[in-house]
């Protein structure tokens, strides 16, 4: 092979991980926002009442405030997963943005420009 021929191979190998990243990225960022709205509406639930009902099965409490709910068992453990689901897909997304930056944010014009380094 010669030598534009790798290159040309490098550039289209390293696109194909770009939209790796980026697809990862989105997926990520679509789950985060699902689990935050889902978590965050669950106390506005309207099937959710303020007194448990053990018939029911509305034991597990959710504090709203000082303003006790209770959900039952599934309602619960969609609330914990959802609470232990935000810093997993959290960070994984933090990480890729920060490190691979896929979307070449870093490199885009800002209106304020970043502060230059301490030491010169």
């Amino acid at each position: 092979m010669s030598g534009e021929e790798e290159k040309l191979k490098e550039q289209l190998l390293s696109e194909r991980k770009r939209t790796f990243w980026k697809v990862l990225s989105v997926v990520l960022a679509v789950f985060l926002a699902a689990s935050f709205v889902i978590n965050f509406s669950m106390y506005w639930w309207p099937s959710i009442p303020s007194s448990p009902r053990p018939t029911e099965g509305r034991v597990y409490p959710l504090n709203n405030h000082g303003h006790y709910t209770y959900m039952n068992r599934q309602e619960y453990l969609l609330n914990v997963s959802l609470s232990w689901a935000f810093p997993a897909l959290f960070f994984p997304l933090a990480a890729i943005q920060h490190f691979l930056d896929p979307f070449n944010q870093k490199r885009r014009w800002r209106l304020v420009p970043p502060p230059r380094p301490w030491l010169q």
